[in-house]
């Protein structure tokens, strides 16, 4: 009974996490991380499953954990290591790297241990399929009849978001759903599913497979047809044995996809093939190849170490601006905050030091497929090829929690058929003091998920409701992951109330603060307030001088070339 009540917690758990957290939604601003409300309840849930499990280990005094499980370690304590070694001027952006990477190497070791067996795996692979359509209805929803969830779910016109706030990020998700329902298909539980099981499936296939043509997503159909094509390689025998579920699933698929390509108004194929076009004329290209240019130039200014995480957008700015320079004419994005690939923000940040951890971590994955063999090897790899592949063209992680812990989930399945049983034998008070431990981290971290949640209700009240005064950012400043976004809203309002009222000495108090700010995060909306400070204290060649700044490493950005010239013509 308590192996049954173990697996049961963990798995009601995990039903909360993929179903309903992403169902969770307050007005938000966007982002990334916990700026996008479904983050918030992902983190508290996976917070009482790792709490859970350091409970049941004191309890059972074992641990549970997979072979080679040294080389999942290797990555987080490289990358702490490296962070001291190169240093950071964000610690708190630092900090909460440094929790999401141990917070999901935990998640990942706490599954381990609640003995969760083969029909439970399945179960919650259902319950994952269940999400993506629930997001395909969701989608569905806001590309013909926005209006009916407008009151609960942010919409931006007819474009297909999903619960998400981000079509890529939505296409990746509805990918992994596709592959999962072909790979329970080729399962040989399918012949004994419930009918609604196998509608489930079917379903899924063909509402995803037109949210992701309709989207015209590169990443998502790509990984869509790798996937498929690895599991009807590696799994054919399984789905020759059941051949008629198999194609009614590919009949949906196309299904699906051929009206989501072709609906009326510009096409998902469209799309793909504008896409297609810009890549061969080289305007997409080009930006890719001029961004991994500047990457490798920042790599091999601190190879071993990196530059430190938290530092990128700053040595960013710098590089990008002093590559503009050196190359007038190449096609950079106006914008950006991460390099649009994993390994190379790794790189960049963390060093060869922290890539290497990296590099140790997939060969020990890759190890445990091959153990696997073809069959069960190939279709656990195909279910990985979507979140995998759109890691290394955007940032899905940082974007979406949900697709961190469901990829180590999925990691969890290769996993788990090589495990160590190692007893850990503990004390009377030992025992009782982790499992105090266990209880007080799931009240404070719940508390603190809360604590956020009500900090970013906080923020967009201020910026919505265009309140100056208390209560607004009273929470957001006293909460440590909003604390640096909120200062920054609270200076800007006293920089545009103090040039209203004409008050010179506040005006100056800011320009100091912006200036120490941008040395450390050149954010481009504080050369924009810097800027008007010094318009306001006529101090033409700080002005001047910070434009240039702002120019040299945002070189695209319109609205700072077009000031630029002002400077020009006065000088």
């Amino acid at each position: 009974m308590f192996a049954d009540s173990r697996s049961t917690y963990c798995n009601l758990l995990l039903i909360a996490l993929f179903l309903l957290a992403p169902l969770y939604f307050q007005p938000n601003l966007g982002g990334i991380g916990l700026n996008l409300t479904y983050n918030i309840p992902a983190w508290a849930i996976v917070s009482f499953l790792i709490n859970g499990s350091l409970y049941l280990m004191a309890s059972t005094q074992r641990f549970i954990h997979p072979r080679h499980s040294w080389a999942l370690l290797v990555f987080p304590v490289v990358m702490i290591l490296s962070g001291i070694a190169a240093g950071s001027s964000q610690p708190i952006p630092w900090f909460f790297r440094q929790i999401y990477i141990l917070g999901g190497i935990l998640f990942l070791f706490a599954l381990f241990q609640f003995n969760i067996k083969q029909r439970q795996v399945e179960r919650l692979l259902y319950v994952v399929v269940a999400s993506a359509f629930i997001n395909t209805l969701v989608a569905i929803t806001q590309i013909f009849s926005p209006e009916l969830i407008r009151e609960w779910l942010a919409t931006a016109g007819n474009i297909p978001l999903g619960t998400f706030q981000q079509v890529n990020v939505l296409s990746s998700y509805l990918a992994t759903g596709i592959i999962i329902s072909f790979y329970l298909i080729s399962r040989p539980s399918i012949t004994s599913a419930s009918l609604a099981a196998k509608v489930l499936l079917i379903v899924c296939i063909g509402s995803s497979a037109f949210i992701i043509t309709y989207i015209g997503s590169r990443s998502g159909m790509l990984s869509t047809v790798i996937g498929i094509l690895i599991l009807l390689a590696c799994r054919r025998q399984q789905l020759k044995k059941r051949a008629v579920l198999t194609l009614v699933g590919l009949l949906s698929l196309l299904a699906g996809a051929i009206p989501g390509g072709t609906v009326q108004g510009v096409s998902g194929f469209e799309r793909l093939s504008q896409k297609t076009i810009e890549i061969t004329e080289g305007v997409d290209a080009s930006i890719r190849i001029n961004m991994y240019t500047i990457a490798l130039e920042l790599v091999a200014q601190k190879p071993l170490f990196g530059h430190g995480i938290g530092n990128f957008q700053r040595v960013w700015g710098l590089q990008s601006g002093d590559y503009h320079q050196r190359n007038p004419n190449a096609k950079l994005p106006p914008y950006i905050t991460h390099p649009h690939n994993e390994l190379v923000y790794w790189l960049i940040e963390g060093g060869i030091v922290s890539f290497t951890g990296i590099i140790i971590a997939i060969g020990v994955i890759i190890f445990a497929l091959i153990r696997c063999g073809s069959q069960r090897g190939g279709g656990y790899a195909a279910l990985l090829i979507p979140i995998s592949l759109h890691a290394q063209v955007e940032l899905p992680f940082y974007l979406s929690s949900l697709h961190w812990f469901l990829w180590l989930f999925l990691i969890f399945l290769i996993l788990r058929h090589r495990i160590i049983i190692s007893t850990v034998p503990l004390s009377r008070s030992a025992t009782q003091l982790i499992k105090a431990t266990a209880i007080l981290a799931c009240i404070g971290s719940s508390y603190f998920m809360i604590h956020t949640a009500r900090a970013q209700t906080d923020i967009y009240a201020y910026l919505t409701q265009k309140k100056d005064s208390a209560p607004y950012l009273q929470v957001a400043l006293n909460n440590l992951y909003f604390k640096s976004y909120a200062e920054q809203l609270a200076m800007r309002n006293m920089l545009h109330s103090s040039i209203r009222d004409k008050k010179t000495d506040k005006v100056r108090y800011f320009t100091q603060w912006a200036e120490q700010k941008i040395s450390i995060n050149p954010e481009l909306k504080l050369f924009e307030d810097l800027i008007n400070a010094y318009t306001f204290l006529k101090l033409e060649q700080e002005r001047c001088k910070t434009i240039h700044t702002g120019t040299m490493m945002y070189p695209m950005n319109q609205p700072l070339k077009t000031i630029a010239d002002s400077c020009k013509k006065s000088h």
